[in-house]
């Protein structure tokens, strides 16, 4: 009689997707629960991470539509929590790129006003988006979010769709559209960025059953990266366009504000122009 252990069937792909992003988010919304853990020096991380693991699960229902039946309110619940979420984590991403342009400048231009000038600002900002999500968590949505992932974090369902290889190559196509859609708008670029993440997160779900999405997987980063620094740069000039209106009063520095307005601005048409070199 053979001893030979055989090996065992692996595990449903969409079914280990779901069920360890499903996790990932419920354990880092318990982490954050409350405005001062929002609050906290590893908070960015945090927030950072529970969001890719929403947008994942959002991404998953929303591509794999077949594999959940009569999904209900699970997608808009989700998108209220990331969204919710996302306030915070927008703000951590800008502070983030304009100290990196900050540092960038000759030290004769940046005096230490104009650097507390923009701490001051990212401070208000943030200090905002805390409120939003701290109201968000009283809304029935979120509850019902929570309650969605700990059902599929213990049932997740399984891949129905016959070919699903097929909708990883219709990702690909859809990035592509919204790009020529956008014919070099910046603002507009945002759709495609959304479609980009879908495609790699439906590459990344499918790469170790299916080698053709194994193949799309660098692509579809390389795009979603590309799309997000367009993105990351339409953000920090909306947001340098509103900091200048204040002037040049309460230590606010308008010629700092200036520079960096124009620095990212450049940056921004650099990156919308790489964006078309993806289609």
């Amino acid at each position: 009689m053979s001893t030979t252990r055989r090996a065992a069937p692996p595990r449903d792909p969409l079914a280990a997707h779901l069920g360890l992003h499903a996790q990932r988010a419920l354990d880092g919304l318990a982490a954050l629960e409350g405005t001062p853990a929002l609050e906290q020096a590893d908070a960015v991380e945090l927030v950072h991470e529970t969001r890719t693991s929403l947008r994942r699960v959002r991404s998953a229902l929303r591509t794999f539509a077949e594999s959940f039946p009569a999904p209900g309110s699970a997608a808009e619940d989700l998108r209220y929590v990331a969204l919710a979420l996302g306030e915070v984590r927008d703000v951590d991403v800008l502070g983030e790129l304009l100290r990196q342009e900050l540092d960038a400048l000759p030290a004769e231009l940046v005096t230490a006003s104009s650097r507390e000038d923009l701490e001051d600002a990212l401070a208000a900002r943030r200090a905002l988006a805390l409120q939003v999500a701290q109201r968000a968590r009283q809304d029935p949505r979120w509850a019902r979010a929570v309650d969605q992932l700990a059902t599929w974090r213990d049932f997740a369902p399984t891949l129905v769709e016959r070919d699903p290889a097929r909708l990883v190559t219709m990702g690909r196509r859809e990035v592509r559209d919204r790009i020529r859609r956008a014919d070099g708008d910046p603002v507009a670029l945002h759709a495609a960025r959304k479609a980009a993440k879908r495609w790699r997160y439906a590459a990344e779900l499918l790469a170790e059953v299916d080698p053709l999405a194994a193949e799309h997987l660098d692509q579809a980063t390389q795009a979603q990266r590309l799309l997000g620094q367009v993105q990351d740069a339409v953000i920090a000039c909306a947001f340098l366009r509103e900091h200048a209106r204040l002037g040049d009063g309460a230590g606010h520095n308008a010629f700092v504000t200036g520079v960096l307005f124009a620095r990212l601005e450049h940056r921004l048409e650099s990156a919308s122009g790489q964006a078309m070199g993806l289609l």
